[in-house]
């Protein structure tokens, strides 16, 4: 428990679940590690896992136990949201990904606090709209929350190759430019 305690202090979202789950798995009458488990879950965006966990720590303790007010908080938040994901999907599924983003960023992502799943839908989406800087940003704010989180730092990577790879192009295009205008000249 203490070290998965301290990576998410690290923002090490990923890491201290695997310690948080062992410490349920060694001892499952720990409600901390259950209600942290369920906390850096809900941060990854495994909505169904942090569910779980709370369900777990509610049912090992009811009284004075926060875990009672994330699992309703959680509730509440699915079910105002279930309309908004299902336009979501629609628009993707038409090739709107502006669209999808607007909706996923204003209606989704607001409710749901930097979950890092969501970050890295959103950053897609906002990449496939054509709005490579607002990616950009959502994965890093998801590496910023989890440092560990392999998702966002893969389409970082891609998408610093592949603008490196414009940009190369670019300059071999300006540089055929200036050849053909200094050869133009020259005759």
């Amino acid at each position: 428990f203490n070290e998965g305690l301290r990576l998410v202090r690290e923002d090490q979202v990923g890491p201290a679940v695997q310690n948080l789950s062992r410490a349920v798995s060694f001892n499952s009458e720990n409600i901390a590690a259950w209600n942290l488990a369920g906390l850096c879950y809900y941060r990854l965006g495994k909505f169904k896992t942090a569910e779980y966990c709370w369900s777990a720590s509610v049912h090992k303790r009811r009284e004075e136990n926060p875990a009672g007010d994330y699992l309703a908080d959680l509730s509440t938040a699915l079910k105002e949201t279930a309309s908004s994901f299902s336009q979501a999907d629609c628009l993707c599924r038409q090739g709107k990904y502006s669209q999808a983003s607007g909706i996923l960023s204003k209606e989704i992502c607001s409710r749901f606090d930097l979950s890092t799943g969501l970050l890295n839908y959103l950053g897609v989406l906002q990449l496939l709209g054509g709005k490579t800087s607002a990616a950009v940003n959502c994965w890093r704010t998801v590496l910023s929350i989890d440092k560990s989180n392999t998702t966002a730092a893969r389409y970082l990577a891609d998408v610093e190759k592949r603008l490196g790879f414009k940009l190369l192009n670019k300059l071999l295009k300006w540089k055929e430019r200036l050849f053909k205008r200094n050869d133009i000249k020259g005759k």
